[in-house]
């Protein structure tokens, strides 16, 4: 086999592979920065006066339920916020997740 043609066919395989890597890390970009902007599409809570109130009150009734670190097992959360649902004046229906953002953010002050 001549040395030249298996070299040139060697150079070949590589920037085949080389192509390839390229294609597949801006596909996994382009897909990992699709997520991200859907999973920011949700529109963010809007918190009033009482909702933080009633938060705060119905957390430290059910304080018994709070582990070591000061958080909430999510069904904890999830009970908030229905507790605090018939508050709403503006923005999505609070969720447990939010009601556990809202939380951590005001023990973090």
């Amino acid at each position: 086999m001549d040395y030249q043609a298996d070299l040139n066919n060697q150079r070949l395989i590589w920037a085949s592979v080389a192509s390839l890597a390229a294609s597949l890390s801006h596909f996994t970009v382009e897909s990992f920065i699709s997520s991200m902007a859907r999973q920011r599409s949700s529109p963010l809570a809007s918190w009033n006066d009482e909702e933080t109130a009633a938060l705060i009150q119905f957390l430290h009734t059910n304080h018994a339920e709070a582990g070591d670190n000061g958080n909430f097992k999510k069904r904890t959360y999830n009970a908030a916020a229905e507790h605090i649902s018939g508050l709403l004046t503006s923005g999505p229906p609070k969720t447990g997740e939010s009601v556990k953002n809202k939380w951590t953010s005001y023990v973090s002050v």
